[in-house]
């Protein structure tokens, strides 16, 4: 038997667990996971519409005709959604449609009861079929908005009966249909979002893994390429400038034959760790490969760029490495940076330009010197 403290606890991960499928960045993920299920399901959803056509002439072929424009409007209605999800699956107007769709379809579904003879009697049970499509439909949605869509179709008939509509209809009978799946699917709903949740959580980890430098747990080359074209892209639309930083470690070789590889990779990791200590968050770090980082500032003009580099030169320079593992005496660590920087109004810059730029005033820093900031001579032009 579970303990106090352990629901307690349980109930604080299902609280977590709420919170977290509710927030921005995974409803964003669910619907593009989802979106193209929940509109091919809501295009099934008015064929199926349509097609009772059927089952409105096997219950009164006599009056089944007069009704058949009813259908044929329902069915609109529904395969208009689908074309508006399709544009949007998890907008405004695709979220008012869920609501006002199936409330359209039921309203009429309900006059279509009138209209036949025995309908109230022998199609009360439909109503059962279009709820359990609605969550198909509603997939790409948040659990939240499911069990209250789901809340809402179901009371609706009681509610237009309450306002003294739709009396043909027997509650009784539709709330013992509608009500007693209504809990088994919130429950569906729920394992549903749960695996998508797991799915997310596992796919979001694989992309770091294959995004992450294993060694420093910074951004690596691809994960510079991808998201560096992005603030290229977003720096060109904007106006706004992007400065690039080429870092290369300084006499790296002779502390790996020295020290060993441990204790290089170690060096490594400290650099990485100070690197990040002098960008801001919205700056992209990643290891270029071996002992070569690069780092990209948006929004960063030619002086501001040059700045933040001679901030990383020091804090590195001035705070030698030392292992306290072992009995190893400090090592001196710098670093040759090289400054490039793009500027309003220039052309297209690529990325692999722009490092390149970079690149090669760090050759320019080492032939100076080492230790060294170094600008490249001109503006990154088109590479």
């Amino acid at each position: 038997m579970m303990t106090a403290a352990q629901w307690a606890g349980r109930a604080r991960g299902l609280a977590d667990w709420l919170r977290a499928i509710h927030t921005p960045g995974y409803l964003a993920a669910k619907g593009d996971y989802l979106g193209p299920f929940s509109v091919l399901a809501t295009f099934i959803a008015g064929l199926f519409v349509l097609s009772n056509v059927v089952w409105d002439h096997a219950i009164d072929p006599g009056n089944a005709g007069g009704v058949v424009w009813i259908r044929l409007t329902e069915a609109l209605s529904v395969l208009l959604l689908a074309l508006v999800m399709r544009r949007n699956p998890v907008g405004r107007v695709t979220r008012l449609g869920l609501f006002l769709v199936p409330a359209f379809v039921q309203i009429t579904f309900i006059e279509i009861l009138r209209q036949l003879d025995g309908g109230a009697s022998y199609g009360i049970g439909a109503f059962l079929y279009f709820f359990i499509f609605v969550p198909f439909m509603a997939q790409a949605q948040s659990l939240r908005f499911n069990v209250v869509l789901m809340g809402f179709i179901a009371l609706l008939p009681n509610l237009l009966v309450a306002m003294g509509f739709a009396q043909h209809l027997d509650l009784g009978i539709y709330n013992a249909y509608v009500w007693m799946v209504y809990g088994p699917i919130v429950l569906i709903l729920t394992l549903i979002e749960y695996l998508v949740f797991q799915a997310d959580r596992e796919r979001n980890s694989l992309q770091r893994d294959a995004e992450t430098d294993p060694l420093t747990g910074i951004s690596n080359r691809r994960h510079l390429k991808r998201l560096g074209n992005e603030l290229l892209e977003q720096a060109r639309r904007g106006g706004k400038p992007i400065g690039a930083l080429f870092i290369d470690v300084d006499h790296f070789k002779p502390i790996n034959d020295r020290h060993g590889h441990g204790l290089g990779d170690q060096v490594l990791r400290a650099i990485a760790t100070r690197i990040e200590q002098c960008t801001r968050l919205e700056d992209l770090t990643a290891r270029f490969g071996g002992e070569e980082f690069v780092v990209l500032l948006p929004g960063a003009d030619h002086a501001t760029t040059l700045a933040a580099a001679e901030r990383i030169r020091r804090h590195i320079a001035e705070r030698p490495f030392s292992d306290r593992d072992s009995e190893t005496s400090a090592i001196p660590i710098t670093v040759s940076i090289g400054v490039a920087c793009t500027a309003p109004g220039d052309g297209p810059v690529t990325l692999d330009g722009l490092v390149q730029q970079a690149d090669q005033a760090t050759y320019t820093a080492k032939r100076k010197g080492r230790n060294r900031v170094e600008p490249h001579p001109s503006l990154v032009r088109p590479g």
